[in-house]
């Protein structure tokens, strides 16, 4: 499970989430009207919110804007559709210069019609007078109630919900958390995999892909090798130029490939232990299978193991250099062939 199983997650989370938090009308009351749920019954959005304010464009939004937990999902009012006008005040608007009310949207059947007991409808405000109706004698103080009924009406239009922010808030919120455990998965991955010495980096091998181990972590895996030569003999300038040299000149050094076919290639007998570190491991770290480890090993003595190891590596990646097969001897704790590989740096 890699970083793309959990974008795959983000997307989903954030898909359910957004389905989870519809802002739904009542599903117990009808269109003017509120479930109250105190008392459990629906009471009428005149009675609580009185009639819409001036300038006379505006009614009631579905359910004054309340859900069915009491949450305010949007403003009690809403402008008149195009077309349509509120003069008197009332609950919904009509036709400009007509009395006819716009219809009202259709109930659910689903929809109970439990009313709450009646309370006193407050009074509606004095609408001012416009300029043209008012003529010359308008005076300021009209002009000031005006102006201050407009910036009410103009705040209302900016009125954001304080319920709603924490639902479009939340999505947002898990997205940006999941991006970061990405992130941080990701980075942690990548130091894991490379774990480079620093004493070894510099421009002189820029173009080497082999990350040799510190001198500090080959000590400590030559240390459980029943105390053989120490790595500290062996200084950091011969492993810096086996990283950069082919793995071709092996088969050319003779006297040194023969050490290590001695070192490497002999297998205990049927009740000696069990060898660690031999051509057989060597071949699986370059990833040989097990069987053509075994078929090299029915050639002997006519033909090395070891030999036949290093013809089939250079053949098959001729990039491959000393700085490799060194790493894959220290990870496999083999300080006495690290010793006889570094008589070629």
């Amino acid at each position: 499970m890699g970083p793309s199983w959990l974008l795959w997650t983000v997307v989903v989370t954030v898909l359910l989430l957004t389905r989870a938090a519809p802002l739904e009308a009542s599903r117990f009351c009808g269109h003017l009207e509120f479930w109250n749920s105190n008392k459990r019954c629906c009471s009428s959005c005149l009675q609580r919110f009185g009639p819409p304010a001036c300038p006379a464009d505006y009614e009631f939004a579905e359910n004054c804007g309340l859900n069915d937990f009491g949450d305010t999902v949007a403003h009690p009012f809403k402008e008149c559709s195009p077309g349509y006008c509120n003069p008197n005040g009332t609950e919904l608007c009509s036709q400009c210069n007509s009395g006819a009310t716009a219809p009202t949207h259709m109930e659910s059947p689903r929809r109970t019609h439990k009313h709450c007991r009646k309370k006193p409808i407050p009074p509606k405000e004095v609408c001012p007078l416009k300029p043209e109706e008012a003529g010359v004698s308008s005076s300021p103080g009209r002009w000031s109630l005006r102006q201050t009924t407009q910036n009410e009406v103009s705040s209302r239009r900016a009125f954001v919900p304080p319920s709603v922010l924490p639902l479009a808030v939340l999505p947002l919120f898990l997205v940006l958390l999941l991006i970061l455990a990405v992130v941080l998965l990701s980075l942690f991955k990548r130091k894991v995999r490379s774990h480079p010495c620093s004493s070894l980096a510099g421009p002189q091998y820029p173009s080497t892909s082999v990350h040799w181990p510190c001198p500090g972590s080959l000590e400590g895996l030559g240390s459980g090798n029943r105390g053989k030569t120490s790595l500290l003999q062996l200084s950091s300038w011969e492993f810096q130029s086996l990283a950069s040299q082919p793995l071709s000149r092996l088969l050319d050094e003779l006297e040194v490939l023969e050490e290590l076919i001695m070192l490497l290639d002999p297998e205990p007998g049927p009740s000696g232990s069990m060898a660690y570190g031999t051509t057989r491991h060597l071949a699986a770290r370059y990833g040989l299978p097990a069987t053509w480890s075994t078929f090299v090993y029915s050639l002997r003595p006519n033909r090395s193991p070891l030999r036949a190891l290093i013809e089939m590596v250079v053949a098959r990646e001729p990039s491959a250099t000393l700085g490799q097969l060194g790493m894959y001897l220290a990870q496999l704790g083999r300080t006495d062939a690290l010793q006889v590989l570094s008589k070629l740096g």
